[in-house]
């Protein structure tokens, strides 16, 4: 590949995580796994650009495996989670890092297994101690947590003090029914809140995100 198609890449990386954060800092999270999965192209050329010009670090953080690895497995994102595990697994300069990409995303794959038995919990046990989920789950307790805080910091759980440690509850009823606003043209429409716990197509617009709730 020629420098200046390794420079390309460079900046078309660049631009696209600009977007990843755009769509973090705006939860926009259907935005965020798009325009991660469409950066990977994009990342060997770019490491190479930065070797070659002596940009330094010469491998930069990847925002699109950060943004996948925190938000897929809370999210059951599993396609994404398995692309960009076939993405690192196949490309032989992500495979073999020193920093361990691909040992990164097969944890967030593991993390996804306990986010769903966390949530089955959660739905027979609201009110259950953190501090207990190694014991009642037989899942590693540091990633468990981390699902935890993720889904706390998304509002969709919250935690209560607890002597040394927390009682998790879902913020409210899964089976209420909500309104949900569609991020592009606004329409609203009534359903069950786990419903908009996933992206979802608009029926009037056809965008397929997140839509945001509302009580009234």
């Amino acid at each position: 590949m020629k420098i200046a198609e390794m420079e390309a890449h460079f900046h078309e990386l660049a631009a696209v995580e600009n977007q990843i954060a755009d769509a973090l800092r705006d939860r926009r999270f259907a935005d965020v796994f798009s325009a991660s999965l469409n950066s990977l192209p994009h990342i060997v050329p770019a490491i190479k650009y930065r070797k070659k010009r002596d940009i330094q670090p010469e491998t930069p953080t990847l925002l699109s495996l950060r943004a996948i690895c925190r938000y897929g497995p809370p999210l059951f994102e599993h396609a994404v989670l398995q692309q960009l595990l076939d993405f690192v697994t196949s490309t032989r300069m992500l495979a073999r890092h020193e920093k361990g990409y691909t040992q990164k995303v097969e944890a967030a794959i593991a993390r996804e297994e306990a986010a769903r038995l966390l949530w089955n919990q959660l739905q027979s046990n609201p009110g259950f101690l953190q501090r207990d989920i190694r014991k009642s789950l037989g899942v590693d307790q540091d990633a468990a947590v981390e699902v935890v805080e993720v889904w706390e910091e998304l509002s969709i759980v919250m935690r209560v003090q607890e002597a040394n440690s927390y009682l998790v509850y879902f913020q409210s009823h899964l089976d209420e029914h909500v309104y949900g606003t569609c991020q592009n043209c606004g329409v609203r429409g009534k359903t069950r809140k786990h419903v908009l716990f996933k992206p979802i197509k608009c029926p009037k617009c056809e965008h397929e995100d997140y839509f945001h709730i509302s009580c009234s």
